[in-house]
């Protein structure tokens, strides 16, 4: 019973008490008044009435109790009368259950989702004792020299911090990307696997167990190439070793490392990054033998300032340290490292750049997660829309309730006749919109349970499928637990309160007359039809601006022709080449493919098209004076003699690099148009030259190209250089290249050919990353393509909801106008007039919502424009193409209604009266 009193407590304890007060001070006043006139003083008698009565605290708690199991006796009549009037209305109920469930189920899915990503806590020991000293939100690998916050930490950095840092108790490293190799297992064939390097102290600092064997650990660390172990995961584990035991002693062969499966790590561990899952992990001290051809693992600023930064660090709080004690600690120790690794003689300007680097220190119980900035954009835009849709679905609902109360309203007078009170009929009415707004949020659950899944698979990317955790835990369940009950309150309010203010003598006679909606509920209806029409324009609205922006960046101008350009990716330093070896394996390659059937031309690049590489660096160009740092940027890639050709970047001055521009000739480089632009406004840049400041290395201008998109078909063309892979910056070839190669056909269709051709050269050469160019603007668009064709599926419900409603609401103006419609014939009116008038209160209700929408989509659409491409915020052709959908929309579901009303027979109607 205590739960039952704090839930009395809460809603009635104020009335109660002042009731129960009144009711045993009547009981009193009434016993000391009989015995006073059975001869009693007054003071004599009110002490024995007293007596009589026994305790009153006591019997104050006994009606308390009697008065809470009444009102719980009478609440769960209401729910069972209301299951009642559910099955007994089955078409209704399925409509309003499947209506409420879309929209529930479709805000549960995405908040499914963002829980996954923005609040689960790692699944490791006391995550919310983890902080991370690098960019979460980042991944990737850099070379060079920084100039502020630091995302990512060199391996010799992090071994400083380790040993340095005292207010951690421990600090882990891992790499900030994941790698996907091709290993052989026990001596097998080769097969593919996703993995990570890791310090060995990894799973200590995180506090992840082992489920068979054991986990590496810092005692482990022997040295470069010298710790050769393997730590499987779970799902892994059970994937391709369906759980054998016997696990442990499998040796994984990965490029020139020899490996051993030591253990496999507990279920449900997939690493410290949100939405991967990886199949193993491997200590980071056998990098150089995992990535053969690189060492990672020392720096001397002798040889270079650059710093190639790799890794994330994850540290685990000493108890009583906070995070702005490891940030000020973590900062010195840094600055300290930074003055000591860059030389004296660094020019002051990098210098300066060089000390600005510093460590922001974060909260980590939620792990790193490189896209999720990016995807909690999308989904909170998907999150709104979908919030649009449920209220649309409440109004219907509404609308259907409204409906149905008209229905009943023999019924309500009748309660009212024999004395039901109108609080009575608000809570029955108001207990069966909670209850079909129960059944819609269960329901909804199931809805959300696949639909989240679906979702996590559209917002993976093309090559790697997002790994999320989209169980219903608690926060997901108090979600749809809340969304439910506000869904309730906003459809069941105004249907209650009509009911419960519904008068006896006109609802007696409305019932007997066959009268519909009274003018009031007709109003309200109104009301609620012009909500979703306002609503659903902005969905319309937000719908065409999406689309719009899908199909600009499908069409956008690329400045080189799209049809038939294979890419495919070679990692030449994997399968063991050195440095000129390198050079000469990527022109045999390039000669074996130009060789094949089909092949118009074929030409390399150290970063390809549209694949999500970028090399930048600052120069130093003749004849120009800086005045920002931003004046010294330029991206730049390296590529073959005759690339522009293959590609099909148009040459718009000079020459383009070929055969004669060797590593012994003068290093020359070709300029795109914004970099001429920006750096020779007014001067011919043909024989000047530019200098790499890190590296000091000057390059002859032989060429200016077209601007080119290389990475993004978003944005501004950055301005862009281009140098000969064999005249690499200090000999340094790329390790891997992306071959571009023009077909004469279906590039497709030469696939397995191109294949075939690499192996013959070196079948232990790695091939990734083989895709068309139409596939490559294909996996750019993933994201803009999922916002637009969801947003599009909104609007076409919210458009079939309005549609609905509208016709809802003017049929029933018919019904309840049919003898004014009978009188208008009677008196001359044509079917075409009376259709005309039905036609035009639809207009002015269409127009009205329509003037709402526009003004709500006027102050809402710029939280959206970070998310279009090539047109505005307030584009007129998305805002007038929704307005008239909408308008047509409205006219067709008023034509039924309007016709219907054109064919009422006048005695008919005169006689209904």
């Amino acid at each position: 019973m205590a739960w039952l009193n704090r839930i009395w407590n809460t809603l009635r304890s104020r009335s109660l008490e002042s009731d129960l007060d009144e009711e045993l001070r009547l009981h009193l006043d009434l016993r000391t008044r009989e015995l006073e006139r059975s001869g009693m003083g007054q003071d004599e008698a009110r002490a024995a009435a007293a007596r009589l009565f026994g305790n009153i605290t006591l019997e104050t708690e006994r009606m308390r109790r009697t008065d809470i199991a009444a009102w719980m006796e009478t609440f769960f009549n209401d729910l069972r009368f209301g299951v009642r009037q559910l099955r007994r209305n089955r078409v209704f109920s399925f409509i309003a259950i499947l209506s409420l469930a879309l929209g529930i189920g479709a805000n549960t899915a995405i908040f499914s989702v963002m829980n996954a990503i923005l609040l689960r806590a790692l699944p490791v020991r006391d995550p919310q004792e983890l902080v991370i000293l690098t960019n979460p939100d980042s991944a990737g690998s850099w070379t060079g020299i920084g100039d502020a916050e630091r995302d990512q930490i060199s391996y010799p950095e992090f071994v400083e911090l380790r040993e340095r840092l005292t207010t951690l108790s421990g600090l882990c490293a891992a790499q900030s990307y994941s790698s996907d190799w091709s290993v052989r297992i026990a001596g097998g064939d080769q097969e593919p696997v996703h993995g990570r390097l890791v310090s060995e102290n990894y799973f200590s600092v995180l506090g992840v167990t082992s489920s068979i064997g054991r986990v590496f650990s810092q005692s482990d660390e022997a040295g470069p190439g010298r710790d050769p172990y393997v730590v499987l995961s779970y799902d892994f584990w059970q994937r391709r070793f369906v759980g054998a035991l016997n696990i442990v002693g499998t040796p994984i062969k990965l490029n020139q490392a020899m490996l051993t499966v030591i253990g496999v790590a507990a279920p449900g561990f997939k690493g410290e990054s949100g939405g991967e899952n990886p199949d193993l992990w491997i200590p980071v001290l056998m990098q150089p033998l995992v990535v053969p051809g690189q060492y990672w693992l020392h720096e001397d600023a002798g040889k270079s300032v650059d710093k190639r930064t790799w890794l994330h660090a994850f540290g685990r709080l000493k108890p009583g340290s906070t995070l702005a004690a490891v940030q000020t600690e973590a900062n010195v120790v840094f600055k300290a490292m930074m003055e000591a690794f860059y030389p004296p003689t660094l020019e002051p300007e990098l210098k300066k750049n060089a000390l600005a680097q510093h460590l922001v220190v974060r909260d980590a119980r939620t792990g790193a997660f490189n896209r999720r900035d990016g995807l909690a954009t999308e989904l909170q835009i998907l999150l709104a829309v979908a919030v649009l849709v449920l209220l649309i679905a409440c109004a219907n609902v509404a609308n259907l309730l409204l409906a149905r109360a008209t229905a009943r309203r023999r019924e309500v007078g009748v309660r009212l006749s024999i004395g039901a009170s109108r609080l009575r009929l608000f809570r029955q009415f108001f207990t069966e919109s909670l209850l079909l707004s129960v059944f819609g949020g269960i329901t909804g659950l199931l809805v959300a349970w696949s639909g989240s899944r679906a979702l996590v698979r559209l917002l993976s990317d093309p090559d790697q499928q997002l790994s999320l955790p989209t169980d219903l835990d608690w926060r997901v369940l108090a979600f749809t637990a809340t969304v439910t009950i506000i869904t309730g309150i906003l459809f069941g309010l105004a249907p209650a309160l009509g009911a419960s203010r519904t008068d006896l003598n006109i609802s007696l006679r409305s019932a007997a007359e066959g009268m519909s909606y009274s003018r009031g509920r007709l109003n309200v209806a109104k009301s609620l039809v012009m909500g979703q029409v306002a609503l659903s324009l902005l969905l319309v609205i937000g719908a065409g601006l999406f689309l719009r922006t899908l199909g600009n960046l499908e069409r956008s101008e690329l400045g080189y022709p799209r049809e038939r350009l294979l890419q495919v990716q070679v990692d030449g330093l994997t399968a063991g080449y050195k440095e000129q070896g390198l050079a000469a394996f990527y022109r045999e390659v390039a000669e074996r493919l130009r060789a094949l059937p089909g092949v118009r031309g074929v030409a390399y690049s150290q970063n390809g098209l549209l694949s999500g590489g970028e090399s930048n660096t600052h120069v130093q160009v003749e004849g120009f004076t800086p005045q920002r740092d931003e004046d010294r940027e330029a991206r730049f890639d390296q590529i073959a003699p005759g690339y522009f050709a293959v590609v099909g970047i148009p040459l718009l001055l000079g020459r383009e690099a070929g055969a004669e521009d060797t590593a012994q000739s003068t290093r020359v480089c070709l300029i795109n148009e914004e970099m001429a632009r920006r750096f020779f406004a007014g001067r011919n840049p043909i024989g000047m030259h530019l200098t790499m400041i890190f590296n000091h290395q000057t390059l002859e201008i032989v060429g200016v190209v077209k601007n080119a998109r290389s990475r993004s078909l978003r944005g501004a063309i950055p301005q862009r250089f281009y140098m000969l892979v064999d005249q690499a910056s200090d000999g340094k070839i790329p390790g891997s290249v992306v071959f571009e190669i023009r077909t004469e056909g279906d590039p497709n269709a030469i696939v397995a050919t191109v294949r075939k051709a690499i192996a013959r050269v070196n079948p232990d050469a790695p091939i990734e990353a083989v895709r068309t160019m139409v596939e490559a603007i294909d996996d750019s668009t993933v994201f803009p393509r999922l916002i637009a064709r969801l947003s599009a599926i909104f609007g076409g419900l919210a458009l079939l909801m309005a549609a609905t409603g509208l016709y809802g609401v003017l049929s029933y103006g018919v019904a309840r106008r049919t003898n004014e419609i009978g009188i208008r014939m009677a008196l001359g009116a044509n079917r075409r007039s009376v259709i005309g008038m039905i036609l035009g209160e639809t207009g002015v209700l269409v127009a009205i919502g329509l003037a709402i929408g526009f003004g709500a989509a006027l102050a809402s659409t710029h939280f959206v424009a970070s998310q279009l491409y090539g047109l505005s915020e307030f584009d007129p052709a998305s805002f007038l193409g929704a307005a008239a959908l909408l308008a047509a929309v409205g006219q067709i579901a008023g034509w039924i209604p309007a016709r219907r009303a054109a064919r009422v027979d006048p005695v008919r109607a005169l006689r209904h009266d």
